[in-house]
């Protein structure tokens, strides 16, 4: 009860400081002045208000994962065995560079097959070019040549498809064109198989063994380019609706530190039953190479624009005698205590409905200690 007694006294005394009519609406105005050493040791701040316009956001968990969009998996379009490694798990690959060579029977006597098409082509090619200019002299018959003719065309038929079957295994134009460098074939290069890297990326799955067997479809390796990221957002039913896609976003790791810019790409379509959140999908610049999935972070997604006004940090309005109170500060150290109406916070900030103009000076850090010397004065009257 004592203690009761001398909190209540304590309110009463603060509420007693001589009071001017000068605010608008009539609201108390209290004031305390302070020597210059004294608002150093009290670690006050203070900022000027302006009219501004920030954005409202939305705060909530997520946690990164892998750019699906820039995931590929490494595997072989042909029975094979693995024949060389050329990469390791979590080795950095460019694109074009080569991961693993396999060997494959199948895959050599494509090859075989391409080269020998390829001869019969050059051949069929030759034989018309001679054939026309005889035709041109009169010494064969047109029938002959047309017989040439249609020779030449089956042969580049069978050129055409045992191309397409060396591509359907996996080897590229420049596989190809080494292939037919080669001039006379050699048993050691039938079959190979260079399996590259389709983009920049890191290695982050790495499963096979040198002289494992592999059937066509198998996955050896993951490559994935990590420089964009997905974090995916757990969002409540209460502000689904806010959520758009291309909607400015960022997120920060759990334990605090820079902030990595993204935007909003895919938003779900489906409520989790039990926890009444939606899925939010956000992709992030993975700036250094930080974010790896797995990780938690604190996401912010920006809803809309907040129309023009005057914005204070939350740490600046106190609570007193269920009132909102800011200090604005005077010449001479003094500081006036004021009475405001404030708007729904927003990331750190709330907005200041009234009570408060443009220009003035307004105690943004160590209000409590201002707070502790109104009481104090307080206490001194009552003396």
């Amino acid at each position: 009860m004592k203690i009761l007694f001398l909190t209540m006294m304590t309110l009463m005394a603060a509420t007693a400081l001589a009071a001017e009519s000068d605010q608008p609406g009539g609201a108390e105005i209290e004031k305390v002045r302070l020597t210059p050493a004294q608002i150093t040791q009290a670690g006050i701040t203070t900022a000027t208000m302006t009219r501004q316009s920030r954005p409202q956001t939305i705060t909530a968990p997520g946690v990164v994962a892998f750019n699906a969009y820039a995931l590929a998996d490494i595997t072989t379009l042909v029975d094979s065995v693995v024949y060389q490694r050329h990469v390791h798990l979590g080795d950095h690959v460019n694109k074009g560079q080569q991961l693993v060579t396999l060997n494959s029977t199948a895959l050599a006597q494509a090859e075989a097959a391409y080269l020998q098409a390829r001869a019969e082509h050059v051949r069929s090619k030759q034989e018309l070019t001679r054939l026309k200019s005889l035709a041109r002299q009169k010494i064969i018959s047109q029938a002959r040549l047309q017989q040439a003719d249609s020779n030449a065309q089956t042969a580049f038929a069978r050129l055409a498809a045992a191309k397409a079957s060396l591509y359907s295994y996996g080897l590229s134009s420049g596989d190809i064109t080494v292939l037919l460098r080669q001039g006379r074939l050699k048993p050691k290069r039938y079959g190979l198989l260079n399996l590259r890297a389709p983009h920049a990326g890191t290695v982050v799955a790495d499963d096979f063994r040198i002289g494992q067997h592999l059937a066509a479809g198998s996955r050896l390796m993951q490559v994935v380019d990590e420089s964009y990221v997905w974090v995916e957002v757990k969002i409540p039913e209460s502000q689904f609706t806010e959520i758009r896609r291309g909607q400015a976003a960022t997120v920060t790791l759990k334990r605090g530190g820079r902030e990595y810019a993204g935007r909003v790409i895919n938003i779900h379509h489906q409520l989790d039953p039990a926890t009444r959140t939606a899925g939010v999908r956000l992709q992030i610049k993975n700036s250094g190479d930080v974010l790896h999935p797995g990780m938690f972070v604190q996401a912010k997604i920006s809803i809309r624009p907040a129309g023009d006004g005057l914005y204070l940090p939350r740490r600046a309005v106190q609570r007193q005698e269920g009132k909102s109170i800011v200090f604005i500060r005077n010449q001479g150290g003094e500081f006036v205590r004021r009475v405001v109406h404030v708007g729904k916070p927003s990331d750190g900030f709330v907005p200041v409905l009234d009570g408060v103009k443009a220009g003035e000076t307004v105690v943004v850090g160590g209000s409590f200690s201002l707070i502790s010397e109104l009481m104090k004065s307080s206490f001194a009257d009552e003396d």
